[in-house]
């Protein structure tokens, strides 16, 4: 099967790509349907299903559908693979404007209480960066209020029907968590965040300056929300991407779509706040790999100007992004804790957070959260021994995989940028 060129002169094919991968990433560019040969074999029932099943995994589906209907393509996806698309897309439409209903509701009832509450995440990009609510799935809203207004928020989202699993497990989020879980009998989630990292967080995400800077849209329905600057929002995504261990090619896709969408989009100011809150390292490889990926415009110079180290940059291109991206290898603990080690912005940092793996500081406030108690640190050497090995594998395997794929993957991640 011959699979197409990536759109709009993309060097995306040098990555050395599966034919489904590159597909997916070629349909999730701006405007990517409408380059799609008719010839690429989508109409091939084995690679149809590949498409679809990698497109669910890195949570772009509803995207890919939106933009074959958008191009006349949608029926290039046919019943024949076991996937009915133009039902799927029906679905998904009817499941966005539950959502954006559910989205209003919330708002107005915490407006009445006097909360004026930051929305974030998928709610928020669904508002600013997508045309099509059903381009970006949503699990749940979240929201960001002060941390003393997170009583009374709680207090009316409950008289909306809204309530923590239990008793035990709010307790335990409030203690050593960022935000607060609460779900309603009708399948609705919201998440009421106090801040935007763990306490723990060798990151600094400053909350108080996204609710300080946010700005005001109004909804089609007429409803007036805050939200994120677009600096902001894309400041968080990257700090999402390294949560998830940079996992999803979702979270490039928002990326991509804040910045193309936003009218005049602050570079400097995104430089200042990256640096501002240790954001450097994961801000450089989200850019980085949107521009590869996605053709997202980044300007000259700035990845040099967020000051990431030689070494950083080396060690995170022998993690191969591209690859964990869209092969998910940041789900494993060691790949996910070796990025977040090299996306730390000093040495010092990075021998702070070696430290806490040590004691099993690392990662506590997430153990807590599934347990009765509070657990002490503990040693965890072989943990680490892991890591260290892993680390070690890297460089014969770094070096293979650039030779044979290109200056695209390997040591070659940062060279060649598309501007």
């Amino acid at each position: 099967m011959t699979i197409p060129p990536l759109p709009h002169g993309s060097n995306t094919s040098r990555f050395g790509l599966s034919g489904a991968a590159e597909a997916l990433v070629a349909l999730s560019r701006r405007g990517g349907a409408d380059g799609f040969p008719s010839e690429s074999g989508l109409g091939a029932v084995p690679f149809q299903k590949a498409v679809v099943a990698l497109a669910e995994q890195q949570s772009v589906l509803g995207l890919v559908l939106v933009e074959l209907a958008r191009s006349g393509r949608l029926d290039a996806l046919t019943a024949e693979a076991g996937f009915d698309a133009a039902g799927h897309l029906r679905l998904l439409h009817r499941q966005a404007a539950m959502w954006d209903l559910e989205r209003d509701s919330v708002l107005t009832r915490l407006s009445r209480h006097g909360i004026n509450p930051l929305l974030l995440k998928g709610a928020a990009l669904r508002l600013t960066a997508y045309r099509d609510s059903a381009e970006r799935d949503l699990a749940d809203l979240d929201l960001l209020v002060p941390r003393e207004m997170l009583e009374p928020a709680v207090a009316a989202l409950g008289e909306a029907g809204y309530q923590p699993e239990s008793e035990d497990r709010a307790r335990r989020y409030l203690a050593h968590h960022h935000h607060l879980i609460l779900k309603k009998p009708a399948g609705f989630v919201v998440e009421v965040h106090w801040a935007l990292a763990l306490a723990q967080s060798p990151y600094a995400l400053d909350h108080a300056a996204f609710l300080r800077e946010a700005h005001t849209l109004t909804t089609p329905s007429g409803l007036r929300v805050s939200l994120p600057s677009p600096e902001h929002m894309v400041v968080h995504l990257a700090q999402q991407n390294l949560e998830d261990g940079f996992t999803l090619l979702r979270r490039l896709v928002d990326v991509d779509r804040v910045i193309s969408g936003a009218p005049a989009f602050d570079w400097s100011r995104l430089a200042a706040e990256s640096k501002r809150m240790r954001q450097q390292g994961a801000m450089a490889l989200t850019l980085q790999l949107a521009n590869r990926l996605l053709g997202t415009a980044v300007p000259r110079g700035f990845i040099d100007g967020l000051e990431l180290s030689g070494p950083a940059r080396a060690h995170l291109a022998l993690l191969d992004p591209v690859g964990v991206v869209l092969e998910q290898r940041g789900l494993r603990a060691a790949i996910h804790d070796l990025l977040v080690l090299w996306c730390l912005p000093d040495f010092g940092g990075r021998v702070r957070l070696l430290k806490q793996m040590v004691t099993g500081e690392w990662g506590r406030d997430w153990r807590v959260l599934e347990l009765a108690g509070d657990p002490k640190g503990t040693a965890r050497f072989v943990p680490l021994l892991k890591l260290a090995v892993c680390q070690a594998l890297l460089y014969p395997a770094g070096l293979v995989r650039g030779a044979r794929a290109g200056s695209g993957r390997g040591v070659g991640f940062w060279r060649d940028w598309t501007h």
